[in-house]
C-alpha cells in the first residue's frame, strides 16, 4: 500500500450491515443478502481481504448488467443419497455454496462419505467459509472451485482455466484452526485487483506475469489474465484436477468451453462449478480421538524449532484464527478509498454510510 494512502477501521458489524442494505436495495432477498454478507465479512476478519467487502462493487455491477440473479434458486440435477448434484441457477455462489455444504455434510454423517456438486453458480467467496463449517460439525471437508478462463496454462498465453481454489479443513478439538485454502495461482485474482485498487506501486516477486506472459512486479503491467502458477507446473497440475472435478465432473464450465444451461446470458456471464467432497471422521475413529491426536499433531508441529526469521511455526490457518480474534475486538482496517466506495453504494440505495471506530 502506498505511504500516503490513509486507513480508518471500521467493526465489522458495520461492514455486514452496509453490505446487507446494498444488497437488499438491489433486490436480493434479506436472507440471502445477510448470508453473502456474513461470507464477505468473515473474510475481512481473516484478513483474507481479496474475498472481503471489496468485492460488493463487483457484485453490484454483476447485478445491474443481469449476470447474477438476485434470488439464488438452488435446484436437484440428480441425487444419489452419498452423491448430489446441484443447479444453483446463476444466483449467489455464497447462498448455493452453503446449501451445498450443508447437505455433503448431512449425507456424509449418514453414509460416512459425501460428495456434492454444483454447476451454473456464481464466486463462492473464500472456501475456508464452507470447510471449517463442516470441520464444526466433525467432517473433514475438501472444496475446489473453477471459473472463468482468466489464466493460461502453464508455458502458454491462450487463457484456458481460472484461478482454481482448493480448501480443506480438519476438526480439531475447539473451533477448526487447520484450515487451508489458497488458488493454485500464486495468489488470488483479487489480490491483484485489490493492489490495483489501493494504488500499490508495486507487486511481490512470483505473483504476475504481463500480457505476454513475462514475470512482472509492477501493478500497472500485471495482468490479472496471465498470473503465475503456485510452484509452475506442480501448481498448474493441481488446476487442472481442479478444473476436472468442478467443471467437467460438476457438468459446468471447463477450459474454454461454455456448457451452459443458460445461454441466454452470453459468453460474458461469470457461471462458475465446484464441489464438496466430505468425509464423517467418525467412521475411522471416534470423533473426539480424531480431534485429540489432530491437536497432539499440532503441538508437535508448534515444538519444532523454527528456522531463521520465523519467530515460530504455524499449520495453516492459524494465522488467519488470530487476525479473525483480534479484528472482532479492534475493528476492521480498511483504505478510505474502499470506505468511499462502500459509501456511495450504500447511498445509492437510500442506506447510510460506514461509521468509522473512535
Amino acid at each position: 500500500m502506498r505511504a500516503e494512502e490513509a486507513t480508518t477501521v471500521i467493526a465489522s458489524e458495520e461492514i455486514r450491515r452496509v453490505c446487507e442494505v446494498v444488497l437488499v436495495g438491489h433486490g436480493v432477498p434479506e436472507a440471502d443478502a445477510a448470508t453473502v454478507a456474513d461470507n464477505l465479512v468473515e473474510a475481512d476478519l481473516r484478513g483474507v481481504d481479496s474475498h472481503g467487502c471489496h468485492l460488493l462493487t463487483l457484485y453490484v455491477d454483476r447485478l445491474v448488467s443481469g449476470h447474477l440473479r438476485p434470488t439464488t434458486d438452488v435446484t436437484v440435477v440428480r441425487d444419489e443419497g452419498s452423491t448430489v448434484h446441484l443447479d444453483g441457477g446463476l444466483g449467489f455462489g455464497q447462498v448455493a455454496g452453503l446449501a451445498a455444504v450443508d447437505l455433503a455434510v448431512e449425507r456424509a454423517l449418514e453414509h460416512g462419505t459425501a460428495a456434492v456438486a454444483v454447476r451454473e453458480s456464481t464466486h463462492l467467496g473464500a472456501l475456508a467459509y464452507y470447510t471449517q463449517r463442516a470441520a464444526e460439525r466433525g467432517c473433514l471437508t475438501i472444496a475446489v472451485q473453477n471459473g472463468p478462463t482468466i489464466v493460461p496454462p502453464f508455458g502458454g498465453v491462450t487463457q484456458m482455466l481460472s484461478t482454481n481454489p482448493i480448501s480443506y479443513a480438519v476438526p480439531t478439538a475447539d473451533e477448526p484452526t487447520l484450515v487451508y485454502d489458497v488458488a493454485t495461482t500464486t495468489v488470488a485474482g483479487n489480490r491483484i485487483l485489490l493492489a490495483k485498487k489501493r494504488g500499490d506501486a508495486q507487486l511481490p516477486d512470483g505473483w504476475a506475469n504481463d500480457a505476454q506472459g513475462r514475470p512482472t512486479t509492477d501493478t500497472d503491467a500485471a495482468s490479472v489474465a496471465h498470473m503465475q502458477w503456485f510452484g509452475g507446473h506442480k501448481g498448474y497440475g493441481i488446476a487442472l484436477l481442479v478444473e476436472v472435478l468442478a467443471g467437467v465432473l460438476a457438468d459446468s464450465c471447463y477450459g474454454r468451453t461454455e456448457n451452459s444451461a443458460s445461454e441466454a446470458v452470453g459468453r460474458q456471464r461469470i457461471a462458475k462449478g465446484y464441489l464438496f467432497l466430505t468425509l464423517d471422521v467418525n467412521r475411522f475413529l471416534p470423533v473426539d480421538d480424531f480431534r485429540s491426536r489432530v491437536d497432539a499433531l499440532i503441538a508437535d508441529i508448534h515444538a519444532s524449532e523454527p528456522a531463521v526469521d520465523f519467530d515460530g511455526v504455524l499449520v495453516p490457518g492459524e494465522l488467519e484464527h488470530r487476525r479473525r480474534a483480534d479484528r472482532l475486538a479492534s475493528g476492521v482496517p480498511m483504505s478510505t478509498a474502499l470506505v468511499a466506495e462502500l459509501d456511495r453504494l450504500a447511498r445509492a440505495v437510500g442506506g447510510e454510510p460506514l461509521a468509522a471506530l473512535g
